[in-house]
C-alpha cells in the first residue's frame, strides 16, 4: 500500500542538431540517478528502441547495470526491453547480473514492440509479438526463480537448461499497453503493470486499463492486490511555473518522434519530425509550481487506495542537459513527492477504516 515516485523513463535520445556523443548523454543520466536517489525518488527508469536516428537508447539493462554502481538504494527499472528481440535465455543472465551489480534492485519491464522498422531489422515477424513476449516472460520466470529452464513452446524450446548466475532477488516483472489483450497478457504473467499515455487518456480510462489488468490476474489465479500498478508521465516543475520553450522543445522531440513512428514516417532528419504542439505538450504532462503539480498529480496517487501504485515522472527530455534537469528533478523531490505519498497514504488509511 505504497506510492513509489521514479524518475523516468529516460530515452537517451539526441535530437537532431545536438553535437554531444552518445557517452556525454549517458554520463548525465547516470548523475541524475544519483541525484534523484539522493533527493527521494524511489526509482529511476529507461526505455528502449532499436536503430533510432536519435540513437534511442537500445540496450536498457546495460545502462542500468552502470546505474546501480552509483546508487545504493534506489530500484531501477527497464520500461521497456522490447522482448520478442530478445533471446530469453541470454535476457535471462544479463538482468541477472545487473541485479547482482544491485544486490536486488532491479525491475525488468517487457514490452511486445511495434516499429516495424525494428523487427524488420531483427529478422522477427510482427505478427509473433505477442507469442514471443508471452513466451519470454515465462522463460526469464523459471531461469530467475529456479535456475533452469524446461520449455516447449512455440517460439523457444529448451530442455533442462542451466541459466547461471541467478539473480540477487525477486526480478518483478511489468507490462504495459493499453489493448486489452496486452492488458489481460500482463494480468495473467506480469508483477506490475504500467501505463503510457497518461494523463492525456485521462484517469477513467487508467482506471479501465487496470480493472482489465485485475481482472485477468483473478482469472489467472493471481491476488490484484499483490500486483503493482503505475503510469508513466511528462513533467517539469519550477519555482514559478514557467515551462521555458527549450523545455517544451525537448518534450516535444520525444512525442513528436513517436507520433511520426506511429504514422510510419521515417525521422532521419529534424524537418521529419512534426512542429512544436504546445497543446499537445501540455495535455501529456504535470507541469507548473510545486503546488500545481501536486494538484495534477494528486487524482492519480489517490485513486487506488491499499495498492502499490508507481508514478514515473520523466523531468529529463532530449536535447535538455543534466545541468537544466537539475533544479526540477531536485524540487520535485524535496517538495512533491512527500506530498503525493502523504497522500496516497491518508486515502489509503481511510480505505482500510471503511
Amino acid at each position: 500500500m505504497t506510492l513509489q515516485v521514479g524518475l523516468g523513463t529516460l530515452s537517451g535520445q539526441i535530437p537532431f542538431g545536438d553535437t554531444r556523443r552518445p557517452a556525454g548523454v549517458y554520463a548525465e543520466m547516470l548523475e541524475l540517478a544519483r541525484l534523484a536517489e539522493e533527493v527521494g525518488f524511489d526509482s529511476f527508469w529507461v526505455s528502449s528502441h532499436h536503430g533510432a536516428p536519435n540513437a534511442h537508447l537500445p540496450s536498457p539493462i546495460v545502462l542500468l547495470a552502470a546505474a546501480a554502481a552509483v546508487t545504493r538504494r534506489i530500484a531501477l527499472g527497464a520500461a521497456m526491453v522490447i522482448a520478442p528481440l530478445q533471446h530469453p535465455l541470454r535476457l535471462a543472465e544479463d538482468c541477472a547480473v545487473a541485479d547482482q551489480l544491485s544486490r536486488g534492485r532491479l525491475v525488468v519491464g517487457l514490452g511486445t514492440g511495434w516499429r516495424a522498422e525494428e523487427f524488420a531489422a531483427f529478422g522477427i515477424p510482427m505478427g509473433e509479438r505477442a507469442g514471443r513476449t508471452a513466451e519470454v516472460a515465462r522463460i526469464c520466470r523459471m531461469a530467475w526463480d529456479h535456475g533452469r529452464v524446461s520449455f516447449a513452446g512455440t517460439h523457444y524450446r529448451f530442455d533442462d537448461v542451466a541459466v547461471t548466475p541467478q539473480p540477487y532477488g525477486h526480478v518483478p516483472i511489468v507490462m504495459g499497453g493499453s489493448a486489452p489483450s496486452a492488458l489481460a497478457r500482463a494480468g495473467r504473467l506480469a508483477d506490475g503493470f504500467l501505463a503510457t499515455g497518461m494523463p492525456q487518456k485521462g484517469l477513467d480510462a487508467f482506471r479501465a486499463e487496470v480493472a482489465t489488468f485485475d481482472r485477468a490476474a483473478r482469472e489467472a489465479g493471481r491476488d490484484p492486490s499483490r500486483l503493482f500498478i503505475g503510469a508513466n508521465v511528462n513533467a517539469w516543475i519550477s519555482s514559478d511555473g514557467t515551462v521555458p520553450r527549450s523545455v517544451r522543445e525537448a518534450m516535444w522531440h520525444k512525442i513528436g518522434t513517436s507520433l511520426a513512428w506511429h504514422a510510419g514516417r521515417a525521422t532521419e532528419r529534424e524537418e521529419d519530425v512534426p512542429p512544436l504542439d504546445d497543446a499537445h505538450v501540455r495535455e501529456r504532462a504535470f507541469l507548473g509550481t510545486p503546488e500545481e503539480v501536486i494538484r495534477q498529480a494528486a487524482p492519480w496517487v489517490a485513486a487506488f487506495p491499499g495498492r502499490d501504485v508507481h508514478l514515473l515522472a520523466r523531468l529529463y527530455h532530449p536535447g535538455m542537459t543534466a545541468a537544466e534537469a537539475v533544479p526540477a528533478v531536485r524540487l520535485f523531490g524535496e517538495r512533491v513527492i512527500p506530498e503525493l505519498k502523504r497522500i496516497h497514504a491518508t486515502t489509503s488509511m481511510r480505505e482500510l477504516a471503511t
